[in-house]
């Protein structure tokens, strides 16, 4: 009866010891445990290793390369490892599995997870008190049959525990040691055949993706934060630019306002004295001084409600621009017997012109005006103003006399003036005219690009007129204009 019960009793305890090693490593798929292995389940194991020194509560790193042959893959791979007391193992910085009793032998089945190249195993061990050591061996079975193995020799290197990454590390540092033989196969305290083997099978754990790595997540975080510093930096210099382009439009105000009151009430009150003499005196002749100062006061009076227009940033748009010159070219050519045609788009939009680019434009159709009273012996005068794509047209166009442009460009300096005053803003002067056929000046302003939506289904510009074409080849649409 007691050496049934003693027979019983040996017979459980493998079990037991089994199930102690299949609850540690319980969390990966496919794992059976074997409590009464063969002899054959040691074939392949190296001598157990460890430091040259071996003390209580000691953690020990062990790490080894090998290579696969690039032409010879592997089809088969087993890793068997066992340690006292407790093991956590890697391939290539990707943890296998971990064990706790060094009676069981684990035995890892790589299959599929070997490609050509070199490879990195690296096993961590833990020494719980007295002995210790590590023993293991990795069988590989290639495409044609042949075999390698990877044992647990002194080859292997010991790592400082102080390293960072040796998992990963395809190559060993300089101050990493050999590995020292603890004890050969089989050799006591130490077991020749364990007491159970655990099998784990089934897929690695899959790399870690490059977003979920930490260099990547702080990598990220630091350029998400130089980001929002650049926005902001950007925010604070456009909230100052903001501020400084409401002080400048401020100031502009202020000196269109000082001007026309102060400056134009006291060339107003000179020009009333002057008209107040003439008519207290007799009747001035052509030409007298006295006259001709009136006239003068009316030129500059003239003069500064331009500028104050220029000046001005409450007529910083498109259709106030438009406005002022219609107004303008019927005032001029009121005293001349030039009849004035005004022909302007009915949707202009809210665009905003720059004071450069009103002041230069202005200039520029002032001076085609002038030439055209003075030069065309015209009958009828046209002024059109279109908004084509994202370019601005203004065309200045008489019926009268004409002239070859070639000949006129050397005698006068009006036509170099606008040219110029329009290189300035980046527009374009064309002059198209001869001889009997009357002369059409035409400028071309881009304006600021719109949205990207609005360009890709808006109108499209239509090409420029080229000189020495016929007059009025190109037209919009009379419901889309307003002729005067």
């Amino acid at each position: 009866m007691t050496f049934f019960l003693c027979s019983l009793a040996l017979s459980l305890a493998p079990a037991r010891a089994g199930g102690g090693a299949s609850a540690v490593v319980s969390n990966y798929p496919g794992i059976f445990l074997v409590t009464a292995p063969r002899p054959e389940v040691t074939n392949g194991l190296g001598c157990w290793i460890w430091d040259k020194a071996t003390f209580n509560k000691q953690t020990v790193r062990l790490w080894h390369r090998f290579e696969v042959p690039q032409t010879n893959p592997v089809v088969r791979a087993e890793l068997r490892i066992a340690a006292d007391n407790a093991f956590k193992v890697w391939l290539d910085g990707q943890e296998l599995g971990s064990g706790s009793d060094w009676r069981t032998l684990s035995i890892y089945h790589l299959e599929g997870r070997l490609n050509p190249g070199a490879h990195a195993l690296a096993v961590e061990g833990f020494n719980d008190n007295d002995q210790a050591g590590i023993i293991l061996g990795l069988r590989l079975e290639t495409v044609n049959g042949q075999e390698l193995q990877i044992c647990s020799d002194p080859s292997w290197r010991v790592v400082p525990n102080t390293a960072r990454s040796w998992e990963t590390a395809l190559r060993p540092a300089e101050d990493w040691p050999n590995a020292s033989l603890a004890a050969n196969f089989g050799r006591i305290p130490w077991w020749t055949i364990p007491t159970s083997v655990l099998h784990i099978r089934g897929a690695l754990p899959q790399p870690i993706p490059v977003w979920q790595s930490r260099g990547f997540q702080v990598g990220l975080f630091a350029g998400c934060g130089v980001f929002v510093l650049i926005c902001l930096y950007l925010l604070v210099q456009l909230v100052s630019q903001s501020k400084a382009h409401r002080l400048v439009q401020a100031e502009r105000d202020r000196i269109a306002r000082d001007i026309h009151d102060d400056l134009g009430s006291k060339l107003t009150q000179l020009l009333l004295s002057g008209e107040m003499a003439q008519i207290e005196s007799a009747p001035a002749a052509p030409g007298a001084p006295l006259l001709r100062l009136c006239d003068s006061a009316r030129s500059i009076l003239a003069t500064i409600d331009e500028v104050v227009w220029i000046v001005n940033s409450q007529h910083d748009n498109l259709e106030d621009f438009a406005i002022y010159v219609c107004k303008y070219a019927q005032l001029f050519l009121e005293s001349t017997a030039i009849r004035c045609r005004l022909d302007v788009g009915t949707e202009l939009p809210a665009q905003t012109l720059s004071q450069l680019m009103r002041r230069n434009l202005f200039l520029a159709i002032k001076e085609a005006l002038n030439n055209a009273a003075k030069h065309s012996q015209a009958t009828e005068l046209t002024v059109r103003i279109e908004l084509i794509g994202c370019r601005l047209k203004v065309v200045v166009a008489d019926n009268g006399r004409g002239f070859d442009p070639a000949q006129a460009r050397q005698e006068r300096n009006g036509l170099t003036n606008m040219k110029q005053r329009m290189a300035e803003i980046g527009g374009d002067c064309v002059v198209a005219s001869r001889p009997g056929e009357g002369c059409e000046v035409r400028f071309g302003v881009p304006l600021k690009q719109g949205s990207f939506l609005k360009t890709l289904f808006g109108a499209r510009s239509q090409p420029d007129l080229v000189p020495g074409t016929p007059l009025g080849d190109k037209e919009e649409p009379a419901a889309a204009r307003t002729t005067i």
